[in-house]
């Protein structure tokens, strides 16, 4: 049976990223695993909030279009989210400019 290492001395050190630029640091992430370095990072609190102006809305859509809507927004680097509400948007625009 094979065992699993676990101990902190197997843990990578997280270097120090102060003076580092934002694209350096996003360079790193997207190149290490965070999991690496767990027992040297902090919780973080998050306040999440939207805007006054925004609406939640339920929309039902089928499975596949869920999933085709999220492919493409990964090549675009978004939320698919965002990118159904960017469409949706678009589209607004484009019917009120024709009547």
């Amino acid at each position: 049976m094979a065992k699993v290492a676990t101990s902190k001395s197997k843990m990578k050190k997280l270097p120090d990223m102060a003076d580092w630029s934002d694209e350096q640091i996003a360079e790193f992430w997207e190149t290490h695993d965070s999991t690496d370095y767990l027992d040297q990072m902090e919780d973080a609190e998050v306040d999440i909030r939207i805007p006054p102006d925004f609406r939640v809305i339920s929309l039902r859509l089928e499975r596949e279009d869920v999933e085709r809507a999220k492919r493409l927004a990964r090549r675009r680097g978004v939320p698919y989210t965002v990118l159904l509400r960017m469409w949706i948007k678009e589209e607004l625009k484009k019917t009120e400019a024709t009547r």
